[in-house]
C-alpha cells in the first residue's frame, strides 16, 4: 500500500503539473472557463480565493485521483499507459466534473452549457491521465519507489 501511495504521489504530481500549461493557454489566452470547481471549493472552505490554496487543492486532488489509476496499471500490466491514462482522465472528467461537481455546487452541467464548456476541461483531464499513467508505468519499469 505504501508503494502504491508513493507511486500515485509521483504520478499525480506529474499529471497535475502537465495540466497547468494547457490550462493556462486555454484559460488565459483563449478565454475558456477552467478550474471553476477548484475555485468554488477553495472559496467555500476559506471564504475567499487564494492562489496558494488553489495550488494545494490542485495537487492534493491530483495525488488522490492518481491512486485508482496506478492500481489499474498494476492490475492491467499489458495495457497501454497512454490509452488507459487518457480513458481514465476522460472518465474522471465525465463522472466528477460533468456530473458530481455540478450537482454538488448547484451549477449547470457542461452538457447543458455546450461544447465550449466541455472540451477545454476534458482536454486537461485527458492530459492529466495520460501523463500520470506514463509516469506511473515508468516507475513500475524502473522498480522505484
Amino acid at each position: 500500500m505504501k508503494n502504491l501511495v508513493a507511486r500515485a504521489g509521483i504520478a499525480g504530481t506529474a499529471g497535475g503539473v502537465a495540466m497547468i500549461p494547457f490550462g493556462l493557454v486555454l484559460r488565459r489566452v483563449l478565454g475558456y472557463s477552467l478550474n471553476v470547481y477548484g475555485e468554488l471549493l477553495v472559496q467555500t472552505i476559506l471564504g475567499r480565493r487564494s492562489p496558494w490554496a488553489l495550488a494545494v487543492e490542485h495537487f492534493l486532488i491530483s495525488w488522490v485521483m492518481a491512486l485508482p489509476l496506478v492500481a489499474a496499471l498494476a492490475w492491467k500490466r499489458r495495457a497501454s499507459p497512454l490509452l488507459l491514462g487518457s480513458l481514465y482522465g476522460a472518465g474522471v472528467w465525465l463522472i466528477v466534473n460533468s456530473l458530481l461537481l455540478p450537482m454538488a455546487f448547484g451549477r449547470l452541467s457542461p452538457w447543458r452549457l455546450g461544447w465550449p464548456a466541455i472540451w477545454p476541461s476534458l482536454t486537461v483531464h485527458v492530459v492529466y491521465g495520460a501523463v500520470a499513467a506514463i509516469v506511473a508505468r515508468g516507475i513500475d519499469r524502473e522498480g522505484k519507489p
